[in-house]
């Protein structure tokens, strides 16, 4: 082992010690053989990591453990910034408590970095329990940021492909301490939210680097444990609009197409994807006479297959599996976002006696409402897209004649 760790993993902490304690725990068994230190920013958890956490962490990783313990709660921005600046390794890795390593995780992250000089950072493919995708990139949209195929299968090919992205999750991101830093550290106005986004929009955009997510590597991550971890979102998302605004494209189509897919805009003016028709019948002829069992199985196996959904959420229903076909509308909403399927989803969940029903008629609300429905908003969406690439363009321009066809426009 050098005198220099090659890379510091970077842990900010606030109570949860059961979490912190199972992270560093698998930290110490699935990183053999690497050269590392282990840097922790306690931002004055009252629980037993007060107490516990020094000790453990000298147990597992001897002199390359350090501990830096404030007073009161610094939040994720300010903590991991006095974690990064107390860290000995070239390289940075930050990582969440709420995390789990999983074997060889490391090696090809930092690879990664070492093939190719336009990387400013890098991310694993991190993971629900069971082995969903919860974050491999992160997505823009005209409104909206989002987790690129979040609940995909780990398997599924669109996951599997490296791609370049604009900005990547701080709950696991190796990046050079000098990149970290000429980009500006974590913006510390942030409530422990879009940090990371701003971060890497400067990597992107200031610094001129290129982002990735590496999925040979996986980290399960059972995201957002922390308490009050929601509470700032309406102010970070307008700091990041101030600070950011203008700087991302949208790239949610792009990424889209060139996995397969056919990117369409919903009534709600964002931008989604679908399963282009082809496939999608491929699949109807696989499901045809097959049991419920099967097709919900590849169902989940084709998470944009909004078709397939349709059909079964009946089907589930009559067989009495209401639990399940509340899930499927659920995920059929969010695939298609139209006001006719807002309509349905509201009198099925309240048949249902789901809670979620009444959110169904506000999107309804929303998407007839003047903001969202008259010419006017579709026209500011469509200038928004001016100078921008084609493709979005068609595809904001071919909406306006799909609401205007369905007489979804407001007049006047």
């Amino acid at each position: 082992m050098s005198e220099t760790p090659q890379v510091s993993v970077v842990i900010p902490v606030f109570n949860g010690w059961e979490m912190t304690r199972d992270c560093l725990n698998s930290l110490r068994g699935h990183t053999a053989g690497a050269d590392y230190e282990v840097v922790v920013a306690d931002n004055g958890s009252g629980d037993a990591t007060a107490t516990e956490l020094e000790p453990l962490g000298r147990a597992l990783f001897g002199e390359r453990f350090r501990l830096l313990r404030f007073p009161e709660n610094r939040n994720f921005g300010p903590a991991c910034n006095a974690g990064a600046r107390a860290a000995a390794a070239p390289l940075l890795f930050f990582l969440n408590n709420d995390t789990l390593l999983t074997p060889g995780w490391l090696p090809p992250l930092v690879q990664a970095l070492n093939d190719d000089s336009s990387l400013g950072g890098v991310g694993p493919l991190l993971l629900y329990p069971g082995d969903t995708v919860q974050h491999l990139g992160i997505s823009f949209a005209l409104r909206t940021v989002a987790h690129l195929y979040s609940r995909f299968p780990a398997d599924h090919p669109a996951v599997r492909r490296r791609r370049k992205l604009q900005a990547l999750t701080a709950a696991a991101l190796l990046l050079p301490k000098k990149v970290f830093f000429d980009a500006g550290a974590f913006y510390e106005e942030y409530r422990n939210g879009y940090e990371d986004v701003d971060l890497c929009l400067q990597i992107r955009y200031r610094l001129g680097f290129s982002l990735s997510c590496i999925p040979e590597s996986a980290v399960v991550h059972l995201e957002s444990r922390s308490a009050g971890r929601r509470d700032g979102e309406d102010a970070n998302s307008a700091l990041l609009t101030r600070r950011c605004g203008g700087t991302f494209i949208p790239d949610r189509h792009l990424h889209g197409v060139k996995d397969g897919f056919e990117p369409f805009i919903s009534d709600d003016f964002d931008i989604r994807l679908r399963m282009k028709a082809a496939d999608e019948d491929a699949l109807e002829a696989e499901a045809a006479g097959r049991d419920l069992a099967f097709r919900c199985a590849l169902a989940r196996r084709h998470p944009l297959w909004a078709g397939g959904r349709a059909r079964l959420i009946g089907d589930l229903e009559k067989a009495g599996n209401g639990g399940e076909a509340v899930q499927f509308f659920h995920e059929l909403v969010a695939l298609r976002m139209t006001a006719e399927v807002c309509r349905e989803a509201a009198l099925f969940m309240a048949r249902h006696n789901e809670d979620s029903s009444c959110r169904y008629y506000h999107v309804l609300h929303r998407l007839f409402s003047k903001t969202r429905s008259d010419r006017s908003a579709a026209r500011k969406y469509l200038r928004m897209t001016e100078g921008r690439d084609a493709l979005l363009r068609k595809l904001y321009e071919d909406k306006i004649h799909e609401l205007s066809d369905r007489r979804l426009f407001r007049d006047g």
